[in-house]
């Protein structure tokens, strides 16, 4: 909060999930006497020096990616964001089309899975057309954007998905921060934080409501009780952080690691399908990792924090992976700030799932880096302006007018 831009940092953006995700579940798990000695103070621990991670990985010298210095024809990036939003937008309706039973609240398999995979596209679009209007104004850009929000809006209003609701706040106030030299009111930051903290721990709430009904009942959302539910995370500790303190604790017992065997298995569930290879090739695929204990039973939909899979893989070392993903990230953000649009592009789409390393898992970002790799990078690759064809822009953007 010292200096303007350093709210779209990782380390604050992972200092915000931490203050308004993890941070209220803990006093109730320290009064907690049902859960193993010592297991609490252990996950405590640990939780800080991957935080530490976060903020350390960042502060180290990096330089510029110099794979990200490309030039793109402003022109065909409008082509390829109206392609990407059209495809991705018709899985988006396919998604929405089904029951509330099947995609809100639940462990997805099957078609939705599919669905979703593929209306990520719609994101790509979206940010692409952000990113060309924040530098130029284009109608093009404004109508491609006025069709993404009507499929994205939809979404987070319906399911209540509340890292699609930041990411899309975040592709726009990163736009213009990357353009404009804008960065949001640190006091509109400060209130945002908080009613975001109060109102994280009655999403379930709200996805009830929405599940029940498949769309929000305004008058049974007005009355949920938000203070109430925060006061009982509080009280009671949080189900994430007792998931993640009953792991940690299972793993230092046993000392039975996956030594990043976790991260290759993430890979093939979310991009081998089984639909097409059968189940059995898929599982053939996955590597043998250590079990669980038998007297785990976590509720469906909520999380271990990526703490758990860190220290799953190599016992405190594990806390590397942040200060690994912080570093990468940093290099993107550096990139992204000297006038890139492939390290904007990336940065817009990857902030959000890297923050998510702290409270969901550290897999979240490498999938997505991955599936862009697939998907997005062959059809930006139509946008790129051969090297020495076109000069940059006064400003040294690397998206140039098209025809300039």
């Amino acid at each position: 909060m010292m200096r303007r831009g350093r709210i779209f940092e990782f380390p604050f953006l992972t200092g915000v999930i931490a203050f308004s995700f993890i941070l209220p579940q803990i006093p109730g798990l320290a009064a907690d006497t049902f859960l193993p000695e010592g297991a609490f103070a252990r996950t405590a621990i640990f939780m800080m020096m991957c935080l530490f991670m976060c903020w350390w990985g960042w502060r180290a010298n990096a330089k510029p990616l110099q794979s990200f210095r490309l030039d793109f024809d402003e022109g065909r990036l409008l082509i390829v964001a109206a392609l990407l939003s059209f495809a991705g937008a018709y899985f988006y309706f396919k998604l929405s089309r089904l029951p509330g039973e099947l995609t809100i609240a639940v462990q997805m398999t099957g078609v939705p899975v599919i669905y979703i995979f593929f209306s990520r596209l719609l994101s790509y679009g979206l940010a692409i057309a952000v990113l060309c209007l924040a530098r130029r104004f284009s109608w093009w850009a404004v109508i491609i954007l006025a069709f993404d929000l009507v499929f994205y809006l939809d979404r987070i209003v319906i399911t209540g998905k509340r890292a699609e609701a930041v990411e899309l706040v975040m592709v726009f106030a990163l736009a213009w921060w990357f353009y404009k030299g804008w960065a949001v009111p640190r006091a509109l930051i400060i209130v945002s934080i908080f009613l975001g903290t109060l109102s994280m721990n009655s999403m379930g709430d709200y996805r009830a409501i929405t599940k029940a009904n498949d769309a929000p009942v305004w008058d049974d959302v007005m009355q949920i009780d938000f203070v109430g539910n925060l006061e009982k995370i509080l009280r009671d500790g949080g189900d994430e952080m007792r998931n993640a303190v009953l792991r940690i604790n299972n793993t230092a017992a046993t000392l039975q690691f996956d030594y990043g065997k976790f991260h290759w298995n993430r890979l093939v569930f979310n991009f081998i399908p089984a639909q097409l290879l059968g189940t059995d090739v898929k599982q053939s695929l996955m590597l043998p990792v250590p079990a669980m204990a038998r007297d785990y039973n976590p509720i469906v939909g909520t999380t271990e924090t990526g703490m758990t899979d860190a220290f799953e893989s190599f016992w405190y070392f594990g806390a590397l992976k942040f200060f690994l993903l912080s570093y990468f990230v940093r290099r993107i953000w550096v990139t992204a700030n000297q006038g890139e649009f492939a390290a904007q592009f990336v940065y817009v789409l990857s902030i959000i799932p890297s923050m998510h390393a702290v409270s969901h898992q550290t897999d979240w970002v490498l999938m997505v880096w991955v599936h862009m790799l697939m998907f997005a990078a062959p059809v930006l690759a139509f946008a790129i302006v051969p090297a020495g064809g076109r000069s940059r822009d006064g400003s040294g953007s690397a998206m140039v007018a098209a025809g300039g």
